[in-house]
């Protein structure tokens, strides 16, 4: 279908019409999946008739990606609070591994609907490019590892080995909350990996 071009003095908008088309496409994608999902159901899950919809978000299309974008916006938001923290560089990741978890489960239905669509089938949605975020991880998780090894606080061993290790903690704890109603690995489990990797990677100081 075609977008409409609608005048806004047109359209009765409710004050929080935006807003509930995303609640609305968020719990309707994640559910029912994309292409299972129509205009129609989406409009009366947020209680806005369909020129509402085109006009905010030109289309079904549009919706998503407008949820596709905000998702990496807090992402980068949060990653940028969490390289600010001080503190050993074993604390600084280990800090870092903790907020990403903590920001994951604040917005757990829209992490589910981003595995969703990277690891389920074809939805037919479009086009985004969700490797970024896995690659973005692995950018600021590198560089910890790379400073704690410049300051001989961590050992000057695989760069590339401690990076994984580190992040396989972090994306298998994420997937455990993800997958199971109740999850064998916590946050506080998360922490305990992370210090149990942390003693092997931890510089010898010894003469």
């Amino acid at each position: 279908m075609e977008p409409m071009t609608l005048q806004t003095e047109n359209i009765p908008t409710p004050p929080d019409a935006r807003e509930r088309l995303r609640a609305a496409a968020l719990d309707q994608f994640t559910q029912r999946g994309y292409a299972a999902t129509t205009i129609r159901e989406l409009c009366q899950a947020a209680g806005v008739t369909k020129p509402v919809l085109y006009y905010y978000f030109k289309s079904k299309e549009g919706l998503y990606l407008d949820l596709m974008d905000g998702a990496y916006a807090l992402f980068e938001s949060t990653l940028a609070e969490l390289t600010i923290y001080s503190g050993t560089p074993f604390q600084r990741i280990a800090t870092f591994c903790e907020g990403v978890f903590d920001v994951g489960m604040s917005n757990l239905p829209l992490l589910r609907l981003i595995y969703s669509i990277y690891y389920g089938t074809p939805q037919g949605a479009p086009h985004y490019d969700l490797d970024q975020y896995f690659d973005r991880l692995l950018d600021v998780i590198t560089a910890l590892v790379r400073e704690g090894i410049a300051s001989n606080q961590i050992t000057d061993g695989n760069l590339n080995d401690m990076t994984w290790a580190i992040l396989s903690c972090l994306n298998t704890t994420l997937e455990e909350q993800l997958c199971h109603q109740q999850p064998r690995i916590d946050r506080s489990a998360m922490t305990r990996m992370l210090q149990l990797l942390f003693r092997g990677m931890a510089a010898s100081h010894e003469s």
